[in-house]
């Protein structure tokens, strides 16, 4: 996974710590040891989709521009984490195979994006059911998560 939906996840918590303080982007790269670039191209795509306000100049800086029981988890990871069209670079096989054996390799690569497609759909309806704020709350009382969450699957029969 990439690192922009822990640096979307990180920036508005501590920008909501802040508040109401403007905050640059070299005081949050400082703040999760990450590479400033990084961070101000997470915080443009935050700013344009009106998460946070920028203000430009010397003393410039980023504030929170919504409350983060209005910021939505699963829509964070949208945004940050778009869904993978294929999955063809995680699968083996291959489509124009022949001979022994070719059922598994001309089918393996449609069966597993479907599997994965799946798996992708319901781990950002499980972000869905959360808010910043329950990050929040979790960060002040871990295990929070634990006892909030819907989890559809446990793990083995039912």
């Amino acid at each position: 996974m990439r690192l922009d939906f822990s640096v979307a996840v990180h920036s508005l918590l501590y920008l909501e710590q802040k508040q109401p303080a403007v905050i640059s982007s070299r005081e949050l790269a400082v703040s999760m040891t990450t590479n400033p670039v990084m961070i101000r191209n997470i915080l443009s795509v935050l700013h344009k989709q009106h998460y946070i306000r920028g203000v430009v100049g010397k003393n410039g800086g980023y504030q929170l521009d919504r409350t983060l029981a209005e910021i939505n988890v699963g829509e964070l990871y949208d945004l940050t984490i778009p869904p993978t069209i294929s999955y063809a670079r995680f699968t083996t096989g291959n489509t124009e195979a022949s001979g022994a054996g070719s059922d598994i390799n001309r089918n393996i690569e449609a069966t597993l994006t479907d599997l994965f497609t799946l798996a992708d759909t319901g781990y950002r309806a499980f972000y869905h059911q959360f808010t910043m704020a329950d990050l929040k709350q979790d960060i002040a009382q871990h295990g929070y998560f634990k006892q909030i969450a819907r989890l559809p699957y446990q793990g083995g029969t039912e």
